[in-house]
C-alpha cells in the first residue's frame, strides 16, 4: 500500500548526559539459549490483528507470524513471499482496460497454524471485512481502490485476479490492503459484531490467533513479554534454527540499555532506543556486541513558507541552503552517522537521483546570491531589501527537543555570518503539529521530520492541491504552499504510472525540481540504530514503514 507522508511528532533524540545507565533496572532474567532470541522493545503491541494495528511493535511482530504477500528486503527491494511472483505488465499479469486494470496472482501453498490451508477464500473474507464501513480498520485507501478479488479456481483454489476501479502505481506491492486472514478463525467473531472485532480473541489470545508464517504466537503476558515459537518446517520459510523468540517490553530507554549491556537480552530491535543512546551504546559495547547504523527514512527538513515575501525570491531560499554548514550538524551532532539530505527523497530510494541540485556550504556565494536578490548590509550587520526590511526571519520547531535545539543553534550562527537574523519560537508538539505546520501559521521556517517509506512520492506533498487552507477543512501536507505547474505535473503523473522504470523517470525528475526550487532546505536523513550480540547472524537494522528487523527473522541463527 502506499504510505502517506506524516510528521514525527515525538522527539527525535534525547541527548544523556550520562554513559552509564543504572543497572537496577536489568531484567533479572538471562538471555536464553542458542535456538531462542530474546529482544529488548521500547512498546507493547496492542493488536496482533493486521486489520487494527499501524504499530511499529505490532507490525515488527506480525512479520514472524504471519506471510506478507510481497516483502521488502534490506535494500529496500520488493520480492514475492506469500505469491510465486510479481504481476508485471510484460508479461500479461497485470493488464490495463483504460483507466481500470487487473492483476493475476498465484499463492504460494502454506498452512494456517492450526493445520488448515491457505486459500483464496480467505484472502477474499480478508477484502470483504477491510471494505466494511462498521470494522474500525487502519485504512481503507488502497480497499476503495479494488473492485472485486475473485477466486478463478473456486474459493480452495490459489489463483487470484484483483480487479481495480482505478490505476494504482503500487498494485503489485501486495495482493490486498490486509494480505490474507484465516476465515474458519475469525468468521465468527465477524457475524457476531463488526465493530467490535479488535476486542475479539484473535489478535490479543495466543489460543485464538491463528497465522500462516514462520513461527506462532504462544504467549503474551500483558505489560511484560511476548513469545513466538516455529511452526516447524515452513513450505516457504524452512525450519528456523531460532526456534523461539521473545520480546521484553522495556519501555524506559534507559533500563532497555542496562538490559543489553549485562547481557539479559540478546537484542534491541529498531523500536527501541534513540540515535544518541545508540553511539553511547556503541562506545560501551567492548566486543560483546554490535551497534547497527542503517539508512533510514526520515527526513529533517525546514519547510519555508512562500506567503512570507523574503522568501518568495529563489535566490533568497538558495542562500539560505549554501549559508547553511549540514555537513558540521551531522558530524558534530551525529558523528557522521545521519548525513546530510539534499532532495525529499534518500540517496536509496528508487526516486532519487544524483542529478540534483546541491548546496554546499558556501557563505561567500550565498552572500552573493542575497546581493543578487537586492539586499544590502544595514548598521547592525542585518541585510536589508530595497525598501528597508530587515531580512530576520522566525525559525520553529518542537520545543524541548534537545538536538532539534542545537540545531536551529548551528543554524542561527552560521546564518548571521551571511547578514540574516534568526530568531527562535519553539511551540509544544501538539500545538506545533496540531495548529502551526499544517494550518500554515509557521511565520518562515518550520523544522520537522516526515516519515516516508520506498513507495513515497510527491503527490500532496509538494503539489498544489495539497496545500492546506479553511476551504479544504486544512487538508494536505504542501505545508510551504508552494505551487509549480512542471512539479504538479509530474507529481501527479508519478502517482498513476503503473511501469515502475517510467514512475521513477518521473520521481527523478521531481526531485531535481525540487532541488531548483526548494520549498523546503533538506537537513539530513536519520539513521534507523539497533543493537545486536555478537553471534547472532542476519540481524539488521531495518525499519521501513510495513518491514523492520523480522523482516528475515526466519534465517536468523547463533554463531
Amino acid at each position: 500500500m502506499r504510505v502517506r507522508w506524516q510528521w514525527l511528532s515525538f522527539p527525535l533524540v534525547t541527548l544523556l548526559t550520562l554513559t552509564i545507565w543504572p543497572a537496577a533496572r536489568v531484567q533479572a532474567q538471562p538471555a536464553a539459549g542458542r535456538d531462542t532470541v530474546v529482544i529488548g522493545m521500547a512498546q507493547e503491541p496492542d493488536y496482533l490483528n493486521p486489520l487494527f494495528s499501524e504499530m511499529a511493535a505490532a507490525v515488527s511482530v506480525n512479520w514472524t507470524i504471519f506471510t506478507r504477500d510481497v516483502q521488502r528486503d534490506n535494500t529496500w527491494k520488493n520480492f514475492p513471499q506469500g505469491v510465486e511472483y510479481l504481476p508485471t505488465l510484460k508479461d500479461g499479469t497485470w493488464k490495463l482496460d483504460g483507466d481500470k486494470m487487473s492483476l493475476i496472482w498465484k499463492v504460494k501453498a502454506r498452512n494456517w497454524s492450526d493445520g488448515k490451508p491457505v486459500t483464496c477464500g480467505d484472502y477474499v473474507f480478508s477484502y470483504s471485512v477491510a471494505r466494511n464501513v462498521q470494522v474500525p480498520v487502519v485504512t481503507r485507501d488502497v480497499t476503495n481502490r479494488i473492485a472485486n478479488v475473485l477466486c478463478m479456481k473456486g474459493a480452495d483454489g490459489l489463483d487470484i485476479t484483483v480487479n481495480w476501479k482505478e490505476r494504482y502505481a503500487y498494485a503489485n506491492t501486495s495482493l490486498t490492503e490486509y494480505s490474507a486472514l484465516p476465515r474458519h478463525a475469525l468468521e465468527r467473531y465477524y457475524r457476531d459484531n463488526p465493530s467490535k472485532l479488535n476486542e475479539s480473541p484473535y489478535g490479543n489470545d495466543p489460543k485464538f490467533t491463528v497465522s500462516d508464517g514462520a513461527y506462532k504466537l504462544v504467549e503474551w503476558r500483558k505489560g511484560s513479554s511476548m513469545t513466538v515459537e516455529s511452526v516447524g518446517t515452513h513450505p516457504i520459510f524452512g525450519a528456523p534454527q531460532v526456534k523461539r523468540i521473545t520480546w521484553r517490553f522495556i519501555p524506559d530507554t534507559n533500563a532497555l540499555v542496562a538490559n543489553m549491556l549485562s547481557g539479559a537480552i540478546d537484542a534491541i530491535g529498531t523500536i527501541g532506543i534513540s540515535f544518541d543512546q545508540a553511539t553511547q551504546l556503541d562506545k560501551q559495547a567492548g566486543g560483546r556486541f554490535k551497534v547497527l547504523f542503517e539508512p533510514g527514512l526520515i527526513w529533517e527538513h525546514i519547510d519555508l513558507n512562500f506567503d512570507n515575501p523574503l522568501l518568495q525570491d529563489v535566490r533568497v531560499r538558495r542562500a539560505l541552503a549554501h549559508g547553511i554548514n549540514r555537513d558540521a550538524i551531522s558530524q558534530q551532532l551525529f558523528e557522521g552517522k545521519q548525513p546530510v539530505s539534499h532532495t525529499y527523497l534518500p540517496p536509496r530510494h528508487p526516486g532519487y537521483t544524483d542529478a540534483v541540485q546541491k548546496y554546499p556550504f558556501d557563505p561567500a556565494r550565498a552572500r552573493a546570491l542575497l546581493q543578487e536578490a537586492g539586499f544590502t548590509p544595514g548598521s547592525d550587520g542585518i541585510l536589508r531589501n530595497a525598501a528597508g526590511q530587515r531580512l530576520s526571519l522566525e525559525l520553529n520547531t518542537t520545543a524541548g527537543n534537545r538536538v532539534r535545539e542545537q540545531v536551529e543553534q548551528i543554524i542561527q550562527q552560521n546564518l548571521k555570518e551571511i547578514g540574516i537574523e534568526i530568531t527562535i519560537q519553539n511551540f509544544p508538539a501538539r500545538v506545533y503539529f496540531g495548529e502551526i505546520t499544517n494550518q500554515r501559521k509557521f511565520k518562515a521556517l518550520a523544522m520537522y521530520a516526515w516519515v516516508m517509506s520506498p513507495i513515497s512520492d510527491c503527490d500532496q506533498l509538494y503539489t498544489a492541491d495539497g496545500i492546506p487552507n479553511d476551504a479544504n477543512g486544512w487538508a494536505g501536507q504542501n505545508y510551504p504552499g508552494y505551487k509549480n505547474a512542471d512539479m504538479d505535473k509530474t507529481c501527479k503523473a508519478a502517482s498513476h504510472e503503473v511501469d515502475e522504470a517510467r514512475r521513477n523517470k518521473l520521481l527523478n525528475d521531481s526531485t531535481v525540481i525540487f532541488s531548483r526550487d526548494l520549498p523546503a532546505l533538506p537537513l539530513y536523513v536519520r539513521a534507523s540504530v539497533a543493537a545486536v550480540k555478537n553471534g547472532l547472524q542476519n540481524f539488521t537494522a531495518l525499519q521501513l514503514s510495513q518491514a523492520y528487523e523480522t523482516w528475515n527473522a526466519s534465517k536468523w541463527y547463533w554463531q
